[in-house]
């Protein structure tokens, strides 16, 4: 009897949580005119010009295990904008058919568009991007 309520328990968890293992997907959504560097935990890990972005099936690049501080900086090293991802930030659950999923997002609105980065499931949605200030689009 304890076996199958271990059981039952372990089904209910899997069917309700799953995390990723220990690399969730990062990607990138560069919608601005500037060059941009992702950094993580230091080192360079891809370049995305205006327009540029990861694949829908995220970051190829060799990321390195949790926890990850991921820095987005312009070709002359101005940091555009940063987010932590530790282990258990980002979740995938389902529940009677509906999925949701958790993660990590970073998003600056500039006068030149929008960028997003971020680990977990498909691209953030809302709001309109801002208008960014004037200035705020020199590399």
């Amino acid at each position: 009897m304890r076996i199958a309520v271990v059981l039952a328990t372990a089904l209910l968890l899997a069917a309700c949580s799953v995390v990723p293992g220990e690399r969730p997907p990062l990607r990138v959504a560069n919608g601005t005119t500037l060059k941009v560097a992702l950094l993580v935990n230091g080192q360079v890990v891809g370049t995305f010009g205006p327009g540029e972005g990861t694949p829908a099936d995220g970051f190829e690049g060799a990321l390195p295990p949790l926890p990850w501080t991921v820095v987005a900086t312009t070709s002359t090293g101005r940091v555009l904008a940063t987010m932590t991802v530790n282990p258990g930030d980002v979740s995938m659950s389902e529940s009677g058919g509906h999925a949701s999923a958790r993660g990590r997002l970073a998003r600056l609105d500039l006068s030149c568009g929008r960028l997003d980065v971020w680990a977990g499931g498909p691209q953030p949605l809302g709001p309109a991007p801002g208008p960014g200030a004037p200035g705020d689009c020199v590399p």
